[in-house]
């Protein structure tokens, strides 16, 4: 909705898979948290843990998504990732392999990618064994992990003596690291989020703070169109309008379409926000306006839309909305002459 805005709004043809993953912008207004109509992000929550994450790139924004659970919350992950993200902890790994895959979480077992990857680097797993180990951990299948734990560091032959999987130790990490490795991968599994999974949110939510930021007026306008029937929420992002310095003008039947549109500096009412109107009136009252011109008064309004899907309730809220305002300025004189 809101790349067609753009366009309509004659500023050119967006494409959201092109859009620069580095805007400062973006992601200043994201520190500030101003966030609401961002998707995954308006909440109060998480609107609070952007403000502390303070993200600054697009491997933040995942983590985001991953961080903002129950686990990762009560746990400590979320405390220590913001810590050492900002230089006021130090990032801690149990063994120096691990940084290469663990250093954009500073150290956190975030994603179940991570836990794979460290059965696989640190065990020689199969890619396919690993995400056996993954998805045990995930289901807290205690009697799988038992077993896969003395594999994970001892390592298993196959029946004619080859290793299936080298094991920890015979690849060089002493027995203790070890151990404490497996118990840290045991507690953090679980909290464990899939990483593509977290990436995809991720970007949606990226790119409509992109829009938010780089194009309000056409973005809230869509925003607007996707509550339409959802009155509370309505009422919310024309708060955010006015927030944002954006005037949200009136309904007009000469002027507002179905959903809410960019009217110069402005947004317009749509019309199917207003109540008691169905959709079939409304589009109806739009052909019959381009095709034979704007309504010129009161009376001419209720002669080329009578016998049409418009009936006595809903041109009371049109007149009510201030949607015939254009008609006639009087509505008390519109409500008494409607009979």
């Amino acid at each position: 909705g809101a790349v067609k805005n753009i366009e309509a709004n004659g500023k050119g043809k967006i494409d959201l898979n092109e859009i620069p993953i580095d805007d400062a912008k973006t992601y200043d207004m994201l520190q500030r948290g101003d966030t609401l109509g961002v998707f995954q992000l308006e909440s109060s929550g998480m609107t609070a843990l952007v403000r502390r994450l303070r993200p600054d790139c697009f491997e933040d924004m995942i983590a985001l998504v991953a961080l903002y659970r129950p686990g990762p919350l009560e746990s400590g992950m979320v405390d220590t990732y913001v810590k050492c993200k900002h230089g006021e902890d130090t990032v801690h790994y149990l063994h120096p392999k691990l940084e290469p895959y663990m250093k954009d979480t500073y150290g956190v077992i975030l994603y179940q990618e991570q836990v794979m990857q460290i059965f696989r680097d640190l065990a020689g797993y199969s890619l396919g064994r690993a995400d056996i180990v993954r998805r045990a951990m995930a289901k807290k299948k205690h009697d799988v992990l038992e077993r896969e734990r003395e594999v994970f560091l001892h390592g298993q032959q196959r029946e004619d003596g080859s290793w299936e999987v080298e094991g920890c130790l015979r690849r060089g990490v002493d027995e203790p690291t070890a151990r404490a490795l497996f118990q840290e991968i045991e507690s953090f599994a679980s909290y464990a989020f899939n990483k593509s999974h977290a990436a995809a949110y991720a970007f949606v939510s990226y790119q409509t703070a992109y829009l938010k930021c780089h194009y309000p007026r056409e973005f809230m306008a869509a925003l607007l169109t996707s509550v339409l029937d959802n009155t509370d929420k309505v009422i919310e992002y024309i708060g955010e309008c006015g927030r944002m310095g954006i005037k949200v003008l009136p309904p007009d039947v000469n002027i507002s379409g179905e959903g809410f549109t960019v009217s110069g500096d402005a947004i317009r009412f749509g019309l199917l926000a207003v109540k008691n109107i169905g959709r079939g009136c409304i589009r109806e009252l739009i052909a019959e306006r381009e095709e034979n011109g704007p309504f010129l008064d009161f009376s001419d309004f209720c002669e080329r839309m009578y016998g049409k899907e418009t009936n006595k309730r809903a041109v009371e809220s049109l007149i009510k909305s201030g949607a015939l305002d254009c008609a006639c300025k009087n509505r008390h004189s519109m409500l008494e002459g409607l009979e």
